[in-house]
């Protein structure tokens, strides 16, 4: 089987593995939701403390105004002409202060959401752990796993060996069998080799007289076992090479997710990555990692207030790029999650395929198991459409 790239490339250990993770997977979305559950609830408060004082505030304008309106008295209209001004300084500041706690729900759950990225990957990085599908896969497209092949192919290979003087297409054949060597190590059957391999037995079963009637059927069966794990690795190389583009941009959403987890946490936080790995990443203690983040909210709350003060123009850019950054990530995270569960998908029909080749039926009905393990662990763990959902949903409108 040819060497695949991407990282998500089996079922775990065993099923109390996939247990293990999928619990800890279930505490981290725990933990995000009591954090955004937290701060929403600070929100929901401050937002409701709002609307009374403005309702309060727009009730002392509206009976200013009316007292403007009926006085005469010059002296007295500019008195009461600087309370309104007041009022209307006290209204903004509450405006103020909703803006400032919508942008740090906003900008504390893109952190969160930036920093479960990190555990959510590593479920990806623990299915290359095990290799056991993919183990499965390979043995399917090895003929010498496969009764009596083994013992024949020796037959066959000495055929080859003292033919080849005479016979060119022979001669390459050999050539190729010493180059790719022991086939029992799983040289695939395909392309150049597999026709050259084709016409190799077509010549042994042709050179076998009557006599060796026998060898002749097994060569016949063996000859049928040839091309249907051939055709199966064909179509299962197809399959694979999408593998290394869903890895590629696994490497880059990685790459992508560091950068930002820098340009928010050290940059603008002003954390220490290392406290943020041993307190939140690797913590196991969910109560902890909750208080952790809450903290961190704290934090982003004191720089939002503090850049709003020394940048009252522009305050708002930097928050907003970010949180937008975060949000893409999210939702190319989702996508990518969405193309492995295609891909899986692909596996299925594969399976599908083969599943009555009187030949392969009963490899399949084994990978078919396996199969099964790799999806069932994976979709417990994700869901791409709830996912990608979720990430268009991260944020409130002011």
């Amino acid at each position: 089987m040819k060497k695949i790239l991407f990282v998500f490339s089996a079922v775990l250990f065993s099923l109390n593995c996939v247990n293990a993770q999928i619990y800890a997977d279930n505490q981290n979305a725990s933990v995000t939701e009591q954090v955004l559950k937290e701060l929403n609830r600070e929100r929901s408060l401050l937002s409701q403390n709002l609307e009374f004082r403005i309702k309060e505030i727009d009730s002392k304008i509206t009976n200013l105004d009316e007292s403007i309106k009926n006085t005469n008295s010059a002296s007295e209209k500019v008195e009461k002409l600087l309370e309104r001004v007041k009022f209307l300084e006290e209204r903004q500041e509450e405006i103020d202060k909703n803006t400032i706690s919508v942008y740090k729900y906003n900008y504390s759950s893109a952190v969160l959401n930036l920093a479960s990225m990190e555990r959510e990957i590593k479920p990806l990085n623990l299915f290359n752990t095990s290799r056991e599908f993919y183990t499965t896969l390979d043995a399917v497209g090895n003929p010498m796993n496969y009764e009596g092949y083994q013992e024949w192919f020796g037959k066959f290979k000495k055929y080859i060996a003292e033919e080849q003087e005479d016979n060119a297409r022979l001669a390459a054949l050999n050539h190729m069998l010493q180059v790719t060597g022991d086939l029992a190590k799983g040289t695939p059957f395909t392309g150049m080799f597999a026709g050259s391999l084709f016409d190799g037995i077509s010549s042994f079963i042709g050179s076998l007289n009557r006599r060796d009637k026998e060898l002749r059927e097994q060569s016949m069966d063996m000859l049928k076992l040839t091309t249907s794990i051939a055709q199966f690795t064909h179509d299962k190389d197809l399959i694979e090479t999408e593998w290394e583009g869903i890895n590629k941009s696994l490497n880059e959403l990685k790459e992508l997710q560091n950068k930002a987890m820098e340009d928010n946490l050290v940059e603008i936080l002003d954390l220490k990555k290392k406290n943020f790995t041993e307190k939140f990443t690797n913590e196991t203690d969910a109560k902890k990692r909750t208080q952790y983040i809450l903290d961190i909210s704290k934090i982003a709350e004191n720089r939002i207030v503090e850049e709003r003060k020394n940048n009252p123009e522009n305050w708002k850019q930097e928050y907003h790029d970010q949180m937008l950054s975060v949000q893409n990530l999210k939702i190319r995270f989702g996508m990518l999650t969405f193309r492995i569960l295609e891909n899986l998908d692909k596996y299925e029909k594969l399976i599908h395929k083969y599943q009555n080749d009187p030949y392969l039926k009963n490899e399949m009905n084994n990978l078919k198991l396996k199969l099964d393990l790799v999806r069932n662990s994976f979709e417990s763990t994700f869901n791409p459409q709830e996912y990608i959902k979720a990430s268009n949903e991260m944020y409130i409108v002011e």
